[in-house]
């Protein structure tokens, strides 16, 4: 029997609305440092996916490393108190059904997202699909600004280890982002773009093998 794998960016693709949990820790830590600013929802969906510091660069760019350093740390303290994430986060329309048919059908799901490691399962288990993956790897980019680290190659070098010593007949590349895609092009992968409701008019400068709006069309894969 054929074996394929089915490599899932998670934030964006699996999940729904935890852009606003952002929005609303990124406005509480900016008000914590008396910051007299607040991040728009429009500024959050641009911004979204990028490193903590990332977000406190742009808006506190008077700032230091030392100081937005502080504010990523102040983000992750105020989420752990206000469970600000568990109050927006849902799972993405029918992401459990394609994820169970994947499994059923004797194929293997990796989740690799940007988040860290230790919170990786946290978000699964949230949106109830941690049943369905086989691995999951998490790259932890949200400690430096996005500037020093090459997101796609990363992705590509994690996957590319990833598959080592294992033999897949197919792997398929799913993301919402343009790191996604050059990922899995780097690593022969068949890649799909995901269209939610934030990058529906993004412009890609790289052609993926499918575009998406609805997480079944995966389905044709199998």
């Amino acid at each position: 029997m054929d074996t394929y794998l089915f490599i899932w960016d998670f934030h964006g693709t699996l999940e729904k609305n935890n852009v606003f949990a952002v929005q609303e820790i990124v406005n509480k830590t900016l008000k914590h440092f008396d910051v007299q600013r607040e991040i728009s929802l429009d500024e959050s969906i641009r911004l979204y996916g990028l490193a903590w510091v990332d977000y406190f660069k742009y808006m506190f760019p008077s700032g230091n490393d030392q100081i937005w350093q502080e504010m990523w740390q102040q983000a992750i303290a105020i989420q752990t108190k206000d469970r600000i994430v568990e109050k927006y986060i849902k799972p993405n329309d029918h992401a459990a059904i394609v994820l169970k048919a994947i499994q059923d059908a004797g194929h293997s799901n990796l989740l690799l997202s940007n988040t860290s490691p230790e919170h990786i399962r946290f978000f699964t288990r949230l949106v109830n699909v941690d049943e369905y993956f086989d691995d999951y790897i998490g790259l932890d980019t949200h400690s430096e600004p996005r500037e020093k680290i090459d997101i796609q190659e990363k992705k590509a070098k994690t996957i590319q280890q990833y598959l080592e010593g294992k033999h897949f007949n197919k792997v398929i590349k799913i993301g919402d982002r343009e790191s996604d895609i050059k990922a899995g092009q780097a690593v022969g992968a068949i890649t799909y773009f995901f269209r939610n409701i934030f990058n529906t008019k993004h412009h890609l400068n790289i052609k993926p093998d499918h575009e998406i709006s609805d997480l079944r069309d995966i389905l044709k894969e199998l």
